[in-house]
């Protein structure tokens, strides 16, 4: 008994002597979790959409433009009184986080003030002569869609081949665009540059002795209302096709209306401000062209030239 209990003690002291086995392997440390959080939304900017006055075409626009961007949007018009305005766009000076629309000339002009302001700009014709454009000013043409004024005018006469077209300094690079269109469907462009509306009333009868039609353009330095006239009234005569660019002219005998469409005009302002969030400067060309057109074609007119409305646009024809 004696001898088994002795074995134990032994046994237990040699347990206890015993070291541990010897380990190589490293316990690597711990990492510390930093815990992920989802980034801040940026907010969009809110737009401010200012309209050089109160009128039809200004207002549609507006009107398009604010659907789109819904809570976004704020309209503001210009006023009468040149201090108010100067109030407007220093207030605008001051707001962040900020783009802005100018529609018509009298806000664009305005906005040019806004040099640090992203500002997209419509509803201006003549925009070369106002020094509008900049990295963070552009705009949206004021002009239908090229493209679809010649398809529109191929599909009502098809023999038609040369067309004149008359514009004030400036537009050199517009109508080598123009041109491009025009060719596509099987015309030839000719345009003259002039300076007042006597050269207009000049080059436009110059001119007829080669071309079959004319393609009007709303250029008022050029343009007076007595040689519109004069000049319509000189068409109807000689049988030569004019596309014309109001209601207006199309009942002095103007074969077709181009306008520009206001839904088209605000899609087109609409996509450059949403390229352009984030960004400091504005993306892309100085001016975007306009992909629709507003047609309507004067049967009476058609009729006197001899002219057969194809039916895929007859629905948009009648006697002004």
């Amino acid at each position: 008994m004696f001898g088994r209990v002795l074995a134990i003690l032994i046994l237990c002291s040699l347990s206890a002597c015993a070291k541990p086995p010897h380990s190589d392997v490293a316990i690597p440390e711990r990492k510390k979790i930093t815990p992920v959080t989802a980034p801040k939304k940026i907010q969009p900017p809110q737009v401010v959409i200012l309209v050089s006055e109160d009128i039809p075409a200004y207002n549609g626009v507006a009107k398009s433009l604010g659907k789109l961007l819904g809570k976004r949007a704020t309209v503001q018009f210009l006023s009468s009184n040149q201090l108010d305005n100067i109030k407007i766009i220093q207030d605008l000076k001051d707001d962040e986080n900020i783009q802005i629309v100018s529609i018509g000339l009298n806000a664009a002009n305005a906005t040019r003030a806004l040099a640090d302001k992203q500002v997209i700009f419509c509803q201006v014709y003549n925009y070369q002569d106002y020094d509008l454009l900049s990295t963070r000013h552009k705009g949206v043409s004021m002009m239908p869609s090229f493209d679809k004024t010649f398809s529109t005018w191929r599909a009502l006469s098809l023999n038609t081949i040369d067309i004149g077209v008359i514009s004030g300094p400036g537009f050199d690079d517009v109508m080598q665009t123009a041109k491009i269109a025009a060719k596509a469907q099987g015309f030839r462009l000719h345009h003259e540059t002039v300076n007042t509306d006597k050269e207009y009333q000049y080059a436009y009868k110059k001119l007829s002795r080669k071309v079959q039609g004319y393609w009007l353009l709303p250029d008022n330095r050029v343009l007076s209302d007595f040689i519109l006239r004069d000049i319509m009234t000189y068409s109807v005569r000689n049988g030569i096709q004019v596309a014309v660019f109001s209601d207006e002219l199309l009942k002095l005998g103007g074969l077709f209306s181009i306008q520009s469409d206001p839904k088209d005009v605000a899609q087109q302002v609409y996509e450059r401000l949403e390229k352009a969030q984030g960004s400091d400067t504005i993306s892309g060309p100085d001016i975007v062209n306009l992909e629709k057109i507003e047609l309507r074609i004067n049967s009476v007119m058609a009729k006197h030239l001899d002219i057969a409305i194809p039916n895929k646009i007859k629905k948009y024809a009648n006697a002004p």
